[in-house]
């Protein structure tokens, strides 16, 4: 919320409020922003946060108002994610939350720590207390069970209903979105309780309540270390082992130990294994063989290590497998048929098995079938990445065609700045994308965390915040910037695709893009459709009908009628933002340059609507 030039002088008698009470519950948690779409719910929110802008020391949580509540949530679904510090979104009773929409399957699946706050409608009608109904809105709000709109996706719903306990749910609140698995929670009240009057500040004595994952118990650790020393075909598998960066160094130190193991990040969500490590297979690189023939597979934090319809391990491996969220708490069907599973913290997990590993007496005897993995494995790996650059390279043989993924994303790769932090939202083209950017550094890449479309706009609002408060080196281990802070601005870079730019709420995006000073490049790939209708019509009915039909008879295709991507994003900011749409391979060079000119120099954003055959 932008605060006027002249602020007005507090009046001395004004009363403490329970909505004074609940930022200052959100600030002892660590709560730095508040990603609002305000309402009639919200005034004495709104008059609490003014009144804390008027002391120095409360400037946190700041509040970012948006335009829509998916681009809100999303917001601080990314902020959530890299800092790991929880989130707030308000919303506006009913009718916001219903519209957080897929982002709340998103913070879920990704693991946020969001904490929503919304309104429900005023319980009084004659005016017995402040906050009684005002408004003939307020009856149609007024209904029941308010919170099952998001039972299947939070990990815990309360209201806010005694003026006594408002720190106590909301530390809680904050304990369940940011531990165990973490993800979104959900708190209401009325108006006439946030009006409350109580006592003045009652600060915490106690520290905000938390918990920690344990290690492997030493049974677990032996079984582990002991099958990957044994397995002539060892496999790691991954999905987001990357939110913390030294789990990262440790499973690369472990596979600089056990030579010839390979991992394989089977959902791309961050970076939890760099691309230049000669044991890290892709899709294109041997992934699919690698977990058919391997003997023993580590899965280490993945929701989706394999899908049994397309590729599956062999009968005979011994799959282990260790994670925050082990028995997949909100999904109905998962089986990965492990014969260990342990929930554990995997960085501390890797560390107990490189340690095992390490001091074992069967590590010297292996010295020459390593040497001899190590040499296989690397020729391997480097055959594969010849092979993803040569996909890259043929789009050279003729420029005046469009663009593919392969090309694209590898003069992305070649442009941007090294430190750039990626945020990307494409489905059929993310492993491409992926195996083109070929990313190293844990941190400099997030996606959505779950299916809804259009997750990368607001969530790119929410990196560029997180990177400019915060270095990010070390996640989860954040640290505050001073203020003068001589590193460079972040520079984030949006890659979607165009279904998911329309999804994205992108009006919303970037009017909040140049209101908060948080420019970005957003490439679009733009295919002219919903290619993955397509591919799922193939996968279920192969030879049906539809199948038969083109993308324009089944109305799945743009490519004829598809809008101005990058004015409908000019238009949002007021024209303080560059776009240029790329039809031909030859234009991309010079288009790129400039988009990363324009964000760096004029500090406005660029929107880059790139065709892709």
């Amino acid at each position: 919320m932008a605060m006027p030039d002249k602020v007005a002088t507090p009046v001395a008698d004004e009363p403490y409020l329970v909505a004074d009470a609940f930022l200052e519950a959100l600030a002892e948690s660590g709560v730095d922003y508040l990603f609002a779409v305000l309402g009639s719910d919200h005034p004495s929110i709104i008059e609490a946060y003014v009144r804390r802008q008027n002391v120095r020391t409360k400037q946190f949580p700041r509040m970012i108002i948006f335009q829509h509540e998916f681009a809100a949530i999303s917001a601080a679904d990314g902020y959530a994610r890299l800092t790991h510090k929880p989130a707030c979104v308000i919303a506006h009773v009913d009718v916001g939350t219903a519209a957080l929409g897929q982002g709340l399957h998103n913070a879920s699946s990704g693991r946020a720590p969001v904490v929503i706050f919304a309104g429900v409608a005023p319980s009084t009608l004659y005016g017995e207390a402040a906050g009684s109904r005002s408004e003939h809105v307020q009856w149609y709000q007024d209904v029941p069970n308010q919170a099952a709109l998001v039972a299947p996706y939070s990990r815990y719903t309360a209201e806010i209903k005694s003026a006594d306990n408002v720190q106590t749910i909301v530390h809680r609140a904050v304990l369940m979105a940011s531990t165990g698995s973490p993800g979104p929670v959900y708190l209401t009240a009325t108006r006439e309780i946030l009006a409350t009057a109580i006592d003045g500040p009652r600060p915490r004595l106690a520290p905000v309540p938390s918990c920690q994952l344990g290690a492997l118990p030493s049974i677990g650790v032996k079984l582990i270390g002991t099958a990957l020393l044994g397995a002539t075909a060892p496999l790691v598998i991954t999905g987001y082992l990357g939110r913390n960066h030294q789990a990262v160094q440790s499973l690369v130190a472990l596979a600089d130990l056990v030579k010839g193991l390979k991992v394989f990040d089977s959902e791309l969500r961050e970076v939890s294994f760099p691309a230049d490590h000669p044991a890290c297979v892709t899709r294109s690189t041997g992934a699919a063989k690698a977990v058919q023939t391997a003997d023993v597979i580590l899965v280490l934090d993945a929701d989706v290590p394999w899908i049994p319809t397309k590729v599956k391990p062999s009968p005979e491996a011994r799959i282990f497998h260790v994670d925050l969220d082990p028995r997949k708490e909100r999904m109905n069907v998962f089986d990965l048929g492990a014969v260990l599973t342990y929930h554990a913290d995997s960085g501390a997990a890797l560390g107990q098995i490189y340690d095992f590993i390490a001091s074992s007496d069967l590590l010297g005897t292996l010295t020459t079938v390593f040497d001899e993995r190590w040499e296989e494995l690397n020729q391997s790996y480097t055959q594969g990445k010849q092979t993803i650059l040569s996909r890259a390279a043929k789009s050279i043989e003729n420029l005046n065609a469009p663009c593919d993924i392969d090309y694209l994303c590898s003069m992305i790769r070649a442009i941007v700045p090294s430190e750039t932090l990626f945020v990307t939202d494409s489905v059929t083209n993310q492993a491409a994308m992926a195996e083109q950017l070929q990313l190293t550094r844990p941190g400099s890449h997030i996606t959505k965390g779950g299916s809804g479309l259009g997750w990368a706009g607001g969530a790119a609002i929410g990196a560029k915040l997180a990177a400019t408060l915060y270095d990010l080196s070390d996640r989860p281990h954040v640290r505050r910037k001073p203020l003068n802070d001589p590193s460079p601005d972040p520079f984030v870079c949006v890659v979607c695709g165009d279904g998911s730019f329309v999804f994205s709420a992108p009006t919303a995006v970037y009017w909040a893009s140049y209101r908060y000073s948080s420019p970005f490049l957003t490439v679009i790939l733009n295919n002219g459709g919903w290619r993955a209708t397509r591919q799922c019509i193939v996968d279920v009915h192969p030879r049906g009908n539809a199948s038969k039909l083109s993308n324009a008879d089944l109305g799945i295709s743009l490519e004829n009628d598809g809008p101005n991507y990058g004015e409908v994003a000019r238009a949002a900011a007021n024209g303080h933002l560059w776009t240029r749409k790329v039809e031909q391979a030859s234009a991309l060079e010079e288009a790129l340059r400039e988009a990363v000119r324009v964000v760096t120099e004029e500090k406005i954003s660029a929107v880059l609507d790139v065709i892709i055959k």
